[in-house]
């Protein structure tokens, strides 16, 4: 019933949700638009080190590309800083050797939210990052492929000191989009779409070349720190999905913080602490559950508006109403009117 948890895993850091809504504001983009839907506050954007979950960072996107040219983000590529990748960052930075470097990057990349999986493989005299298993489709998800590649150029640039680095070809496993002659502006090599893979190509020679601030000390302490910041995140994550779980088991009963700590042998004060750090807070969670209930009703039953705000513990309709609309912008009656329409076209 609720649907893909993975979605909801709050990986995505507030710094990339602040980086990419100065980018959007350059093009006319306010932030107010950039963020309807998402249930993040623009006081939420002070706390850099919160993290959002993909659904939220999905909504985001999908509500820049409405509001710019198709492909705008190909033509806005910009300095690359190794603080930008956080600890992940500086352990590739202080690897022996790019080879080194990149393997560190497909290890620990879900620790910079990506939404993707990352493999890394030699195909004769080609390096080969390929994407697998991605979390969004459509323009997002070319969205998040363009911005990906974008950024790899000028990451290896940095690592090894050359200024002229360009991958060798890029594959893309979807079709020709409309805006396909931006790619020749954004790379200076071959573009390849309706491929098998989503590939970033370039020559394996260079997987050799000895990186400027290797550091064999720092690259150890730095990689051990990566492992254990990825499991303690894989620990926290788990929180949050035994907490859904645990409402989505009594649906109409949703028990208080006290009640769930309790549950879950931890103190009330220590769960609250430990949701705040990822972002997120009980309530937070609550809402999405009763959003994710309210949306199931709402396609699969025939029960009122009144009874669906019975169910998901409201005591006056007009609170369920309210709290719908600022979760998908259209009114319960609405939605349900608009998912009866596109089901009859089907």
């Amino acid at each position: 019933m609720f649907h893909n948890y993975s979605l909801d895993k709050r990986a995505i850091r507030m710094s990339q949700v602040s980086g990419t809504l100065e980018w959007a504001q350059r093009l006319g983009v306010s932030r107010s638009i950039a963020l309807t839907g998402t249930g993040i506050d623009v006081t939420d954007l002070q706390d850099a080190d919160a993290r959002i979950s993909y659904r939220q960072r999905i909504r985001q996107m999908e509500n820049i590309i409405e509001h710019v040219p198709p492909g705008a983000w190909l033509m806005s590529r910009s300095e690359v800083s190794i603080s930008d990748f956080g600890l992940l960052g500086y352990a590739m930075m202080s690897s022996a050797t790019l080879d080194k470097a990149i393997q560190i990057a497909v290890k620990y990349h879900k620790m910079a939210g990506a939404m993707f999986e990352l493999g890394f493989l030699r195909d004769g005299d080609d390096a080969v990052l390929r994407l697998d298993h991605m979390l969004a489709g459509g323009m997002v998800g070319q969205m998040v492929i363009d911005e990906l590649f974008s950024g790899i150029t000028p990451l290896i640039r940095l690592l090894t000191g050359n200024e002229t680095f360009e991958p060798r070809e890029l594959r893309f496993s979807f079709a020709k989009p409309s805006y396909h002659s931006l790619y020749a502006r954004a790379f200076d090599c071959p573009i390849r779409f309706d491929e098998k893979y989503t590939e970033y190509r370039f020559d394996a020679a260079l997987l050799a070349e000895p990186l400027a601030e290797a550091d064999a000390n720092t690259a150890r302490i730095c990689e051990e720190s990566c492992r254990k910041l990825l499991n303690q995140m894989e620990i926290e994550q788990d929180i949050v999905s035994r907490i859904c779980h645990l409402l989505l088991s009594t649906p109409g009963e949703f028990p208080r913080l006290d009640a769930i700590a309790e549950k879950l042998s931890i103190g009330t004060r220590t769960l609250r602490r430990r949701l705040k750090a990822l972002g997120t807070s009980y309530q937070k969670i609550l809402d999405d559950v009763k959003k994710e209930l309210a949306i199931e009703y709402l396609q699969t039953t025939n029960l009122s508006v009144q009874e669906i705000s019975d169910l998901l513990g409201y005591s006056e309709v007009t609170n369920f109403r309210r709290a719908f609309v600022k979760w998908v912008d259209v009114s319960p009656y609405q939605y349900r009117k608009r998912f009866e329409d596109a089901s009859l076209r089907h």
